[in-house]
């Protein structure tokens, strides 16, 4: 999927699980663990694409997103050369390790250790990238924002002016990373490629199966029924969510509509 959808996927996902699933626990979330949940899981929905040379996450970003593609590349094509099955066919550099449930899990532990190590600047540090991805990936509906700049302005907005800040999603942050590297696999999993989600298992004599949905209702990326119907819903899923689960949206936007 493009940049837009995948982002949008992500800001989707991490509204309704921060947003919903604290209740499970009798938790009520303040707004700015919901905001930095959902901004991680929206960046983190751009991070697999690191393996690819033309991504919008790659070439699109900093130099540091250009150095980390020419380390995830050769890593994701090593490890699937030493666990490529008879079947598997093609190099593993691109829809490799980083669109796998185990990669994403991975990540999202080290992002875990990390916070619990250094704390505040390991918190702060990925929700600025993560928002200046996902601002990257938005591209297609504001054309050409300095995401640096933006990021930077949501980051301090969010943790001097909103309840809880980014401290409120310590400990589970590495949980919206995964979450969001996992929602990019299956929206790449619904087009006409698939990705090796479920590795290593093996499936077919292949431990990089590309699984994919029934091919009835795959679409190609970028093309019409994701312009004109995926990426749509998304963002207006995204919007919906936020109104509904961030503390003190719905009241705002009910005052506004009265006046």
């Amino acid at each position: 999927m493009l940049g837009v959808s995948h982002a949008t996927s992500g800001a989707a996902l991490g509204l309704a699980v921060a947003g919903y699933a604290p209740a499970v626990l009798g938790v009520s979330p303040a707004a700015g663990t919901v905001v930095t949940f959902a901004a991680v899981c929206a960046g983190a929905a751009l991070l697999p694409d690191l393996d690819h040379p033309s991504s919008t996450v790659t070439r699109h970003f900093t130099v540091a997103s250009f150095v980390a593609s020419r380390v995830v590349r050769p890593l994701s094509g090593l490890v699937y050369r030493l666990t490529r099955a008879p079947r598997d066919t093609g190099r593993g550099t691109h829809r490799g390790l980083t669109h796998t449930v185990v990669g994403a899990v991975l990540l999202g532990l080290a992002v875990t250790l990390a916070s619990a190590r250094w704390g505040a600047p390991v918190l702060i540090g990925t929700l600025f990238v993560c928002l200046a991805l996902a601002i990257k990936g938005l591209d297609a509906i504001v054309p050409g924002p300095p995401s640096l700049v933006i990021a930077a302005a949501l980051t301090f907005a969010v943790q001097r002016y909103l309840p809880g800040g980014t401290a409120g999603t310590a400990g589970w942050l590495g949980v919206a990373v995964t979450l969001g590297m996992v929602v990019h696999s299956v929206g790449d999993a619904v087009t006409s490629s698939g990705a090796p989600l479920l590795w290593p298992l093996t499936i077919r004599r292949r431990r990089w199966y590309p699984v994919g949905s029934p091919r009835a209702v795959r679409f190609r990326t970028g093309g019409r029924v994701e312009a004109w119907v995926v990426a749509p819903a998304l963002t207006v899923a995204t919007f919906v969510l936020a109104m509904l689960v961030v503390p003190g949206v719905a009241p705002v936007l009910q005052e506004m509509m009265g006046t």
